[in-house]
């Protein structure tokens, strides 16, 4: 991709992540807290994968939409904003592709895809001090993980790989709102969605984990316009 499709692309995803329609998987914890708390994020150098698996059924508002990133939120307990410092990840892939039913997750995480995946994001990550805020139960989402392509749902179980660096500039992580595990099936978890993670970016498998309550950003019709207009304006300057 040329500097100025990237720089074309780059302005309509920033333009998505403040004008979008929010998505909430799972769709019961749109408007209320979960019942539990994942600290996603660690000062481990090895990093960590985490993987969630996500049943059809709460995807419905997403199919034929484009998904261009994530976001999470503190668990309403929270005490203080976080990060209480700036934080960085030297690097933060995400993977989407088709999934297998949550009830049928496994801890491979190969396994977990019943398709292609396909790498919509890539990099580093920073969150500014005070970005994710508290105080309210459901606390709101914090900022955006945006991608870096955007993903195009067309229905199907769905699975979301991340894959990060170890947190830097403060050694404190977050506890976000999450769906218990040790719930299932009864909340959810391991019929309408499920979630596995190992403490190493480049691990093969993982273990049961809380499911994060995500928020799936999907732009409005005039930002899709506007990346549209973006991306043929790159076109001709590359011509």
């Amino acid at each position: 991709m040329s500097t100025t499709t990237r720089a074309a692309l780059g302005f309509a995803l920033l333009a998505a992540s403040a004008v979008h329609a929010d998505v909430v998987v799972p769709n019961s914890a749109a408007g209320v807290e979960a019942d539990g708390t994942f600290a996603l994020t660690a000062t481990a150098a090895a990093g960590r994968t985490f993987q969630l698996t996500i049943a059809a059924s709460q995807l419905s508002g997403l199919v034929g939409q484009q998904i261009v990133g994530l976001q999470w939120r503190l668990n309403g307990a929270a005490a203080a904003a976080w990060p209480p410092a700036n934080v960085s990840f030297s690097s933060w892939d995400v993977f989407i592709g088709p999934g297998v039913a949550p009830s049928s997750m496994s801890n491979t995480f190969a396994s977990n895809f019943s398709g292609a995946a396909t790498q919509v994001r890539s990099g580093g990550w920073s969150v500014d001090a005070g970005s994710f805020t508290f105080g309210s139960a459901p606390n709101a989402f914090g900022p955006t993980l945006d991608f870096t392509s955007p993903y195009l749902y067309t229905g199907g179980d769905l699975t979301v790989e991340m894959r990060f660096s170890a947190q830097t500039g403060s050694t404190t992580t977050p506890s976000f709102d999450a769906v218990l595990a040790s719930g299932g099936p009864a909340n959810g978890w391991g019929a309408d969605f499920a979630a596995r993670w190992t403490g190493n970016a480049a691990g093969t498998t993982g273990s049961n984990g809380n499911f994060l309550a995500t928020n799936f950003v999907v732009p409005s019709p005039s930002v899709l316009a506007l990346l549209g207009l973006s991306m043929a304006f790159a076109g001709r300057r590359a011509r």
